[in-house]
């Protein structure tokens, strides 16, 4: 148990298990990740853990994403300053800046290596940390 108190939670919302899958084994050795498919659990999860990071898939469905999602989170003063990394296949000029500007603090686009990933998560949690 002492192990994972000193590792920063990571929630990822992601509705493909295969991708789920690999989230798990690509953070658990660095990160303490939690697992949710929708947003019903994303926000159970959410609710009764310390999250350090958010990792939302954007295409969680046809009628709720993970812009809406995000927006939700950001609502809760919990989570209003808690970074939000959108994850995506959308990974055209500019998506990235257009994250951004929506309410994100980074974006991975898919596919991702887990060197990408984990080293944008660094890179925000890490500016996070020096945030007064």
């Amino acid at each position: 148990m002492g192990t994972d108190s000193d590792k920063a939670t990571i929630l990822a919302v992601e509705d493909n298990a295969d991708t789920l899958t690999l989230l798990r084994y690509m953070l658990t050795k660095t990160y303490r990740p939690l697992l949710a498919s929708d947003k019903d659990e994303a926000l159970s999860l959410a609710g009764e853990h310390a999250i350090d990071l958010f990792l939302l898939d954007i295409n969680l469905g046809q009628e709720y994403t993970g812009i809406n999602l995000m927006k939700q989170l950001r609502d809760d003063p919990r989570h209003a300053d808690t970074p939000i990394l959108a994850l995506t296949a959308y990974a055209m000029p500019g998506d990235r800046e257009r994250f951004v500007e929506m309410g994100f603090d980074g974006y991975v686009s898919k596919p991702f290596t887990k060197e990408a990933l984990l080293e944008t998560i660094r890179g925000v949690l890490r500016d996070w940390d020096a945030t007064p």
